[in-house]
C-alpha cells in the first residue's frame, strides 16, 4: 500500500514533488471513511482482445444507458433487452453507468430487473481501502455481448444493473474484496477489482479507479480463463463525476490518477488546493 499526499501552491514543482516523496503525514492522521456518494458515475473500458478467448469468441455488441435502459419502463425487461442484441461489435470504451440514489430499491421493476439502491452506511476505509460487507452502491445500465461461435449457432447475453460490493472473503488469489455484481435475471459476480487507486478530497467527493478482472463465477460460465485482466474502471462522485472516459485506447487507472493530479497541480496556481492519493 502507498499513501501519498498532494499539496498544490503556486509554486515551483520541486515544491510539489517534495511533498510527494516525504508523504507530509503519517497514516493515522489520514484515516477517514468516504461516505456513499449521492451522486456520480461508474465508467467502464473493455479490453476487446482480452475478452476473446471467452465463450468462443465474445464481444461487446449493445450498450444501454440508464436512460435506454430505465427499469421503471415495463417494456424494458430482461427478455426484451436481449432481443434487442445486435450481432456486430462495437466500442468497449467509455461504457457510462449512473449511480442510484441513497435508500430503498427502485420499485416498480420491469420483469427481470433488479437494481439495487445505493446503502446509506456504504463507506471506504481511504488507508486499508476496505469496505463494509452487506453494502453496496447501486447502478444503472446494461451490456450487450455477443459469441458468434457459441453452439448451435452463435449466442448473446446481458451484464447490469451492476452493485459495487465488498466482501474480505474475496480477498484471495491477489484481488482485493471489491468485485461488481451483475444484477439482470439473477445476481452474481462478474468483476474482481484490482490494482485500485483511491483519490479524494473529502468524504462526498472521491474516485476509485483500478483494472476488471474476470470473476471465477463469470469465467465458469463463459467458459475461459479466471481473473484475467479484461478491462478497466472509474467510479466518481461529486467533482470527480465522470471520470475514466478515454478518446481512444484504455489507460491504465495510473494515468487516470496522474491525469487528476496533474489538473490539479494546474489548478492551484489559481486556487490551492488538496486531495490525498492512496494505492492498494
Amino acid at each position: 500500500m502507498k499513501i501519498n499526499k498532494n499539496c498544490g501552491y503556486p509554486a515551483l514543482a520541486v515544491r510539489a514533488m517534495l511533498a510527494i516523496g516525504l508523504g507530509m503525514a503519517s497514516a493515522s492522521a489520514d484515516a477517514t471513511l468516504l461516505n456513499a456518494p449521492s451522486g456520480g458515475t461508474f465508467t467502464m473500458n473493455l479490453d476487446r482482445n482480452a475478452l476473446a478467448p471467452y465463450a468462443g469468441g465474445y464481444f461487446l455488441s449493445t450498450f444501454w444507458d440508464a436512460a435506454a435502459s430505465a427499469t421503471d419502463n415495463p417494456a424494458n425487461t430482461g427478455d426484451h433487452l436481449l432481443s434487442q442484441l445486435n450481432s456486430t461489435e462495437i466500442s468497449g470504451l467509455n461504457q457510462v453507468f449512473e449511480l442510484t440514489a441513497i435508500g430503498n430499491d427502485p420499485s416498480p421493476q420491469a420483469s427481470q430487473r433488479y437494481v439495487k439502491a445505493t446503502s446509506a452506511d456504504f463507506a471506504i476505509d481511504t488507508i486499508t481501502l476496505a469496505g463494509v460487507a452487506g453494502t453496496q452502491v447501486g447502478m444503472t445500465g446494461v451490456q450487450g455481448f455477443y459469441a458468434p461461435n457459441w453452439p448451435p449457432s452463435g449466442a448473446g447475453l446481458v451484464n447490469g444493473d451492476f452493485s459495487l460490493r465488498y466482501d474480505a472473503d474475496r480477498q484471495t488469489l491477489g484481488r482485493t474484496g471489491w468485485y461488481l455484481a451483475n444484477n439482470i435475471y439473477f445476481t452474481m459476480a462478474v468483476y474482481d477489482l484490482n490494482n485500485l487507486s483511491l483519490n479524494f478530497t473529502n468524504a462526498e467527493n472521491w474516485l476509485l479507479s483500478g483494472d476488471l478482472l474476470m470473476s471465477p463465477e463469470n469465467a465458469g460460465m463463459l467458459q475461459g480463463p479466471q481473473l484475467i485482466d479484461v478491462g478497466n474502471f472509474c467510479l466518481g462522485t461529486g467533482a470527480y463525476a465522470g471520470c475514466g472516459q478515454v478518446s481512444a485506447v484504455p489507460l491504465p487507472a495510473a494515468v487516470w490518477l496522474f491525469g487528476s493530479g496533474l489538473l490539479a497541480f494546474i489548478g492551484s496556481a489559481r486556487k490551492r488546493y488538496f486531495s490525498t492519493r492512496v494505492s492498494l
